[in-house]
């Protein structure tokens, strides 16, 4: 299928999907013939087919592949990673078969995460995550599917793998759908802006929701991303969040509660419906007879041009006043960041990130060129550190194309690149790189020969550009021109026509944007700050988008002189003026104590300076039991609070406990030596009959970073070996992970096997089904939703002993 006669058909009906796969092989007991569903596809394809059948009985016109964990990674936990290209192939040629019996059914790959977090998250790095997903839809693709659904995705850098090997590997359309949580974000704090930013970038066909909390907690979220984008939008809501009622697995949702939650979508613009966990065919069935051949809303066009972070997603169309772009991230003369680069511990880039956010930067500029520093190696490293920091989107500042390349895919989110000129041999490299990563590109009006002495003469270097991104396909709306500012003080007559070309190409070119560097046009002059401030004035009357700026410097300043110098050239009013002028020198920092500056540390996750700090501490008389208890824990509590209210996210949360345990190894010695402080060693496990670990690999971070040992028994992991282990390293505490109904009961058993075996051990519990009755009802110490639950438990269980 062309993703172009996808675009017709969901603009021409709603297009109605199946219901769940897996729930339903479980449902109907056919899980219990194989190890994983996928190899029904080999063992079983009968059990496959019948429940495809069913679904299109029911009405549904796409059906999707047995595939959705058919991935090298899943596949290893069962050594059938030689297989991925045979249960594709078998899973696309089932759903085939079944599907040339009824007519104008559309077969579609489905493709799940990974089920491991990429780096810095996890130990995936992004390479590898891309290759196994290129591998997998290779398969799709060979065997002959539609169209691909790439789905119930909770990390943005996954998804970003994802779609580039659909990019790379697959030519027909591509449905990208992230799962939510109750809070409207993802479980990393992905929003919906974000993930509709960066999937429209790398080129989604469709984008929507899928599996989550329930139908009805969606629509908020699905009607969000309707108002946002001119793309088709799926709304694949599970049958709500599945509990355990007498020791059996029911999803709370009816198909009556999920039809009325489809109306709505529908009746909101969504052009693509079906079900997720714990739907079965009835639900797909009251779908179907209600909006089979029934055309999409209408939708109103929108304009939107996304940047965006993990977190955080702008619409450069929606601002009604400068976009700041924070200069601050450049080693220019400025011995301590270069350090800090050449040393690559980034924590001045952090603190610099930081700063310039509070300080009011809408988006950060990074740029590390230093002489024998390689940018390829540092731009990927302080991106991620960076990322780590702050929520704003990122500004790639580079000519070193192999830094570009090595940085763009570690970006969580969509970026600007800064900048391509408009000689040939750039474009031709930068050009398909934006477009493939989907970045936005700064774009000086310069060539082959030099810097245009006009303004006539920057429009047409700009209309070249505009003319190469045509070729590539890349959207021309894409490209934000910067017109290259220079000293006032060397070049006087550049000023005005910089000004001119501003204001000639807003008339011409309404939906570009553009950008200048600002602190250019004062160099070498008298109070600077005075002309850069009076010049932005100036710029921003005359069509400026975009301000790279210190955004903690005075923008409130204005002198007709300095005017008179921008628009004239004409320099001696304000060197009169200015000559003798000497800026006040910086207000000195405010004296830190070291326990707040500790404290500060750990809450922003910032490493610096911290053995110098504690050593501070302890030479006035701070104790380490102290340190820790009143700086350390206090801090993290703080976090935890954070995280709760949904102004921390798992990437801040990792990094402030990554200090806190740092700071911790710093005063441990000591602990042990007064025997002050507890062993803190904790079992993980998945329990057995469950494969889904991301969730227990999550808390095993979480709780390493709170300075945990944590032994890691992996999935599927039997009462007894988890009890063995437990006795043979001398554990006390014990974390059993379940993210099935179904697996649930294997942790009453694991608590009954330790208290007959009268085993000195408390056992906390947690998974996405899981609840705190549920742990009290089986006997357990306690339940944790997530890894910093899990650290805040396990601290209040320590202090209890």
């Amino acid at each position: 299928m062309k993703k172009n006669e996808f675009s017709d058909l969901t603009g021409e009906k709603i297009l109605i999907f199946d219901g769940a796969m897996g729930t339903e092989l479980q449902r109907r007991g056919y899980l219990n013939r194989v190890r994983f569903p996928e190899e029904l596809n080999l063992l079983f394809p009968e059990l496959v087919a019948e429940i495809h059948r069913d679904y299109l009985q029911a009405g549904c016109e796409v059906i999707l592949t047995n595939t959705f964990g058919a991935n090298r990674l899943k596949l290893a936990s069962f050594n059938e990673e030689k297989n991925v290209g045979l249960l594709n192939q078998k899973g696309t040629e089932i759903a085939r078969k079944i599907s040339r019996k009824f007519p104008n059914i559309l077969v579609a790959g489905d493709v799940g995460p990974l089920g491991q977090y990429l780096q810095p998250l996890g130990s995936l790095n992004f390479s590898t995550a891309y290759e196994v997903f290129s591998e997998q839809i290779q398969s799709l693709a060979r065997a002959g599917v539609d169209l691909l659904v790439i789905e119930t995705i909770s990390e943005i850098k996954e998804l970003k793998a994802a779609l580039l090997a659909a990019q790379d590997n697959f030519s027909g359309p591509v449905i990208a759908q992230m799962t939510f949580t109750q809070e409207g974000v993802t479980v990393t704090g992905t929003d919906v802006f974000s993930f509709l930013a960066l999937a429209e970038s790398l080129g989604a066909d469709a984008i929507g929701i899928n599996c989550s909390v329930g139908p009805g907690a969606m629509l908020p979220l699905v009607k969000k991303i309707v108002a946002n984008t001119n793309r088709p939008v799926s709304f694949k809501p599970n049958a709500g969040i599945p509990q355990l009622i007498e020791r059996q697995t029911v999803f709370p949702g009816t198909p009556e509660e999920f039809l009325q939650a489809t109306t709505e979508a529908v009746a909101s613009g969504v052009n693509i419906v079906g079900g997720c966990c714990g739907t079965n065919p009835d639900f797909i069935r009251r779908i179907s007879d209600k909006f089979r051949n029934v055309r999409p809303l209408s939708r109103p066009k929108v304009n939107r041009l996304w940047l965006s972070s993990r977190q955080k997603a702008i619409d450069l169309n929606s601002f009604n006043r400068l976009v700041i772009v924070g200069e601050r991230i450049n080693p220019t003369n400025r011995q301590r960041l270069a350090e800090d680069i050449v040393s690559q511990t980034f924590t001045v880039c952090r603190e610099e990130a930081r700063k310039q956010v509070e300080e009011g930067a809408d988006i950060l500029d990074i740029n590390l060129g230093l002489p024998r520093v390689d940018e390829k190696v540092v731009l990927p490293g302080a991106v991620e550190k960076i990322q780590e920091a702050v929520a704003v989107p990122l500004s790639l500042d580079t000519s070193d194309i192999s830094a570009l390349e090595a940085a763009l895919p570690v970006v969580a989110g969509r970026p600007l690149i800064n900048s391509v000129d408009g000689k040939k041999e750039r474009l031709e490299k930068i050009i398909p790189l934006a477009k493939r990563f989907g970045a936005l590109l700064v774009t000086l009006t310069t060539d082959e020969r030099g810097i245009p002495e006009n303004s006539q003469q920057r429009l047409k270097i700009a209309e070249k550009i505009i003319a190469a991104a045509s070729q590539y396909g890349y959207p021309a709306e894409n490209l934000i021109f910067d017109f290259v500012v220079m000293s006032v003080g060397s070049a006087p007559r550049q000023i005005p026509e910089v000004l001119k070309t501003l204001t000639e190409f807003k008339k011409k070119y309404l939906r570009n944007k553009t950008i200048l560097g600002i602190s250019n046009v004062s160099f070498g002059l008298p109070y600077r700050q005075m002309i850069n401030s009076t010049f932005l004035k100036i710029a921003s009357q005359s069509g400026l988008d975009l301000a790279i700026v210190n955004p903690g410097s005075d923008w409130n300043l204005y002198s007709p002189r300095a005017e008179k110098l921008l628009l004239t050239g004409k320099s001696e009013d304000y060197l009169a003026e200015y000559s003798g002028f000497s800026p006040a020198p910086p207000k000195p920092e405010k004296t830190i104590k070291p326990e707040e500056q500790l404290y500060q540390n750990i809450i922003r996750g910032n490493p610096q300076d911290l053995k110098e700090i504690v050593n501070k501490l302890i030479e006035l008389g701070k104790k380490p039991l102290e340190i820790v208890d009143e700086i350390i824990l206090k801090a993290l509590s703080e976090v935890g609070e954070l995280f709760r209210d949904k102004k921390f996210f798992l990437p801040q949360v990792m990094a402030s406990a990554e200090v806190a345990q740092k700071v911790f190894a710093l005063v441990r010695p000591s602990l042990q030596q007064q025997k002050q402080f507890p062993d803190k060693k904790i079992i993980l496990a998945t329990v057995k009959g469950d494969v889904h670990d991301i969730g227990k690999n999550i808390v095993a971070t979480v709780l390493e970073s709170y300075g945990w040992t944590v032994l890691d028994l992996g999935k599927d992991v039997s009462a007894n070996e988890i009890i063995a282990a437990a006795r043979k390293n001398n554990i006390r505490f014990i974390g059993l992970s379940a993210l099935m109904t179904t697996t649930m009961p294997e942790m009453e058993k694991i608590v009954q096997l330790a208290r007959q075996e009268k085993l000195a051990v408390r056992i906390i519990i947690g998974g996405a089904p899981v609840t705190e009755d549920f742990a009290r009802d089986i006997g357990a110490d306690g339940y944790a939703r997530d890894g910093l639950a899990a650290a805040n438990l396990l601290q209040k269980l320590l202090n209890d002993e």
